[in-house]
């Protein structure tokens, strides 16, 4: 996926937000722990916009939660750019 990653902050037990992120391997997901009851879960996703990737993450995850019946808030969820690898194809100057 080339798309947005989007951070997904959850209220949830940290047992909670594995087993409902083991639900997603196609978003390559990342749980990062903030504190007792907060977790970070960073997604990838294949969209363009945003707003679109950041409502897709929030709809997977709601879906997961309710589909497991696991207890999950989401708090807030932020898209950001895919990682890309430079040193892929990258060109020196001069070379």
């Amino acid at each position: 996926m080339v798309g947005f990653r989007v951070g997904v902050e959850l209220e949830a037990h940290p047992r909670v937000v594995a087993s409902m992120t083991a639900t997603l391997p196609w978003m390559t997901p990342e749980q990062i722990q903030l504190d007792d009851d907060r977790s970070l879960v960073v997604l990838s996703t294949s969209f363009d916009d945003a707003d679109e990737a950041c409502a897709y993450a929030e709809r997977r995850i709601r879906k997961s939660a309710v589909g497991m019946g696991l207890d999950v808030s989401i708090v807030s969820s932020e898209a950001f750019p895919g990682v890309i690898d430079l040193r892929r194809g990258a060109r020196l100057e001069g070379s």
